[in-house]
């Protein structure tokens, strides 16, 4: 199975979970920073979120697998949603929050690279394992988000603006 197919699952899944404890989730139309889903506690003015990049790996036809995220990604909105297959019977569905991201390898392509081997994934990996634990976590990283920072990350944009007559221009860009 692809990975695309195993990221599929991991939305699926973690839309399923974030949703039965009471939190909004939507799925942009499009990839941008890694976001894969967005996720509110509410839908109100100064809406705060959180951006989730999913990740699905297999350990069904290689004993390793790893998980690479852009360092640029990685602020303080954000979280990692693994989905690990360790056999047909056997699979289950990891988060990462921000620092703990920030403490993966940094490769030489500027990304965070967590590795991981089938024999070791379930004791590394322990600590890590999405339980209803981690919603409280979530809850509060929602509510502690820098909106701005996030939107800022998510929207860019150019304008230019010519008048002939009057001769006013204006030029601007949104990153």
């Amino acid at each position: 199975m692809d990975t695309s197919t195993l990221e599929n699952i991991a939305e699926d899944l973690i839309s399923h979970k974030l949703q039965l404890y009471g939190l909004l989730v939507a799925k942009p139309k499009s990839d941008r920073f890694g976001t894969d889903l967005l996720v509110f506690s509410e839908i109100a003015d100064n809406v705060k979120f959180c951006r989730i990049q999913n990740k699905g790996r297999s350990f069904r036809g290689s004993p390793t697998s790893n998980i690479k995220i852009c360092k640029n990604y990685v602020t303080n909105g954000f979280l990692c949603v693994l989905y690990l297959e360790f056999n047909d019977n056997f699979q289950d569905l990891f988060i990462f929050f921000p620092n703990e991201i920030r403490n993966w390898n940094l490769n030489s392509n500027d990304e965070y690279q967590l590795n991981l081997s089938k024999s070791t994934a379930s004791e590394q990996l322990k600590r890590f394992r999405f339980e209803s634990s981690k919603i409280g976590l979530i809850k509060m990283l929602i509510k502690n988000a820098e909106t701005q920072g996030e939107f800022k990350g998510l929207v860019q944009g150019f304008i230019n603006i010519t008048e002939e007559n009057d001769t006013v221009k204006s030029h601007g860009s949104v990153k």
